[in-house]
């Protein structure tokens, strides 16, 4: 099929999915868990492999539960899209319930810049929607493969007051001077990295190819990290947003160490952050992400 047919059904897609009510968009993403749980699926094969390795406490069926799970918030996700890339950003806080740990992020604004991380966990285009109206916020910005995808993602997040830089050393110099004039870095902090741009770090006590760039711009003079993400509240009923400032577990001082050796500590203990998040809501989290890509599933 050509790519700009693709591009003209998935966009026409979002924007019919942008238009239902996020009960409606819950109730389909049930009905299609159906259809996942049958037909074999990348999904459910990644979803259920990750689960299990990162999960072996958990007996076959708590596992299956999780995955079900999972799979489901994915589809939640994956839907929600339609609101976050189509609709003006005040529907997308409107859904917004209550905000917990505001005051961290309000404080550390005071002091000077804010990288502001958030995992697959919940609904994060919500959750950079929702930070770009409390801050100047500038994101890394990888474009879609469809064009008319990647033109509708672009209008949506600059729409909402998004910064967007590119994915090279020009970008990364654009989120160090915005956290030196006292603004926001947004960082997916599991996202995969490219090469040469992350190091081996254990995540749920397996290697994993990291990012470091989160860590370096975190070295900013006052700077402030802090951890957070939009939860899916029960019965669709919206979201709430959860932040934490995690500078003090993340500030790692080795007097005498090499550079690496600091650095190494900092990506981990930024990791071990993140995965007690994931923790507290492991099925928001998106399991289907091939999170182990350069470590374990070249083994095998």
């Amino acid at each position: 099929m050509p790519e700009n047919l693709k591009s003209i059904l998935a966009v026409g897609l979002l924007r019919f999915l942008g238009k239902l009510p996020l009960v409606w968009l819950h109730g389909i993403s049930r009905l299609l868990l159906g259809l996942l749980l049958v037909v074999p699926n990348q999904s459910f094969k990644q979803t259920r492999l990750n689960i299990q390795r990162c999960w072996p406490h958990l007996t076959r069926q708590q596992q299956e539960k999780l995955t079900r799970q999972s799979l489901t918030h994915t589809l939640y996700a994956t839907l929600e899209m339609g609101i976050n890339w189509t609709q003006p950003s005040q529907r997308g806080l409107e859904s917004i319930k209550s905000v917990q740990g505001a005051e961290c992020l309000e404080s550390a604004l005071k002091t000077g810049g804010v990288v502001l991380l958030t995992p697959h966990l919940g609904n994060w285009e919500l959750f950079a929607n929702w930070a770009s109206h409390q801050a100047t916020v500038t994101a890394l910005y990888k474009p879609a493969k469809l064009p008319g995808l990647d033109q509708l993602i672009h209008d949506a997040r600059s729409h909402a007051g998004m910064k967007l830089a590119p994915a090279t050393a020009r970008g990364v110099m654009q989120l160090k001077r915005a956290l030196l004039k006292g603004e926001v870095n947004l960082i997916l902090p599991d996202q995969e990295p490219p090469p040469a741009a992350g190091i081996i770090s254990q995540w749920f006590n397996h290697p994993a190819y990291t990012m470091t760039l989160a860590s370096q711009l975190a070295n900013t003079k006052n700077t402030r990290i802090i951890l957070g993400y939009a939860r899916r509240l029960d019965s669709s009923q919206g979201f709430e947003i959860e932040l934490e400032d995690i500078t003090d577990q993340c500030q790692v001082v080795q007097a005498g160490q090499h550079d690496s050796v600091v650095l190494a500590a900092q990506v981990q203990a930024m990791n071990t952050a993140v995965e007690k998040l994931v923790t507290s809501a492991p099925e928001q989290y998106q399991w289907e992400y091939r999170r182990f890509k350069h470590t374990l599933e070249q083994e095998t």
